[in-house]
């Protein structure tokens, strides 16, 4: 049976960025003859990065994909995918961010093996570790970890805080973070902000590790991942009884172990239903019609909205500062000054 063709564009992705390694590009092959093209496209896939807004000047319909921690406007995109529970007719799908993409997401883990046994904690040669580029909202992450090194010392080998012989870091992109992370207990995964909704690949890349998860963000990450395999900060009255918990679990082999072995989803069959739900919710876009697609209103204040932000990316243009790696968050204060005429 000969597969229905759908022209793409992609726009706002970031640098690097791989279409096959993304969910839903994958979803999309599985049914459709996927055509990536410059000229004439039928859907606009869109995110976050790049230049801001840039979609609003193409008319065809508009797909927003964002793991980050933005919220679509659904005056701008017919249809979007993104980290929050939004319910909007078929208009928004929540997959989380930790599912976006294909290689060690979380999809990987439902088929993980975690029947340890006690000698992994001969591969625990450090107690926990803390890679991160930067500090979060209010400071979390910094004042964690030093609390928790009031204790024991904490590995941090990522850019932030970096405590490493020579500053050495390690990196996702050449596995040395994974590996790093695999040999320790204990493995701090705060997002960057407390969004809901909002859950990374922190905790993703921990459990791949054999680790032990110390998670501070959204609290309804507890509806994905077994509470029971995993610290949560946030169903703690403050940082000394994480603490308290975490020293609880060091101290007695046993309970470590207990927990590393507990099933890592809530319900072992969430992965599975994801993906169906997924599958429904992208095939009900595209097998429509495309005349028939639409969602977003294309007249009056949508329109004027719409065209604002043309007007806006046309003067950065004309005046030679459009931001262009900066993506769609310092486009915001811009954007809403069209509210204020």
């Amino acid at each position: 049976m000969t597969k229905k063709t759908i022209k793409i564009k992609l726009l706002g992705f970031w640098d690097g960025f791989n279409p096959d390694s993304h969910i839903l590009i994958n979803v999309l092959k599985k049914k459709y003859d996927v055509q990536f093209v410059d000229t004439n496209p039928e859907y606009i896939i869109c995110s976050v990065f790049g230049k801001p807004y840039d979609y609003c000047k193409y008319p065809q319909i508009r797909i927003m994909f964002s793991g980050e921690n933005y919220i679509p406007d659904f005056n701008l995109v017919d249809y979007a995918i993104s980290s929050y529970p939004v319910n909007y007719s078929d208009r928004s799908f929540r997959l989380p961010q930790c599912f976006g993409t294909v290689k060690n997401s979380a999809w990987g883990l439902k088929d993980k093996n975690r029947d340890y046994n006690v000698d992994i904690l001969k591969e625990k040669v450090y107690f926990a570790n803390f890679i991160f580029s930067h500090e979060s909202e209010n400071n979390m992450r910094g004042d964690f970890f030093k609390k928790l090194s009031e204790y024991k010392r904490v590995e941090s080998s990522g850019s932030f805080m970096n405590n490493m012989p020579e500053g050495k870091c390690v990196s996702r992109a050449d596995g040395s973070k994974l590996d790093f992370q695999r040999k320790s207990k204990f493995t701090i995964c705060f997002e960057s902000t407390k969004h809901e909704g909002f859950i990374t690949e922190k905790i993703v890349e921990a459990f791949y590790s054999d680790t032990i998860p110390i998670y501070y963000g959204s609290s309804d990450v507890s509806g994905i991942f077994n509470e029971e395999a995993f610290i949560n900060c946030t169903g703690y009255d403050s940082f000394d009884e994480v603490i308290d918990r975490i020293i609880e679990l060091d101290k007695h082999d046993e309970k470590y172990l207990e927990m590393l072995r507990k099933p890592i989803f809530t319900n072992p069959e969430y992965p599975g239903l994801l993906m169906n739900d997924f599958e429904a919710f992208v095939y009900n876009i595209f097998d429509q019609p495309v005349e028939k697609a639409y969602r977003r209103s294309l007249v009056y204040c949508a329109k004027q909205y719409n065209d604002y932000l043309i007007g806006v990316n046309k003067e950065e243009n004309d005046n030679k500062t459009a931001v262009v790696n900066g993506g769609i968050f310092n486009a915001i204060k811009k954007s809403v000054m069209f509210w204020k005429r």
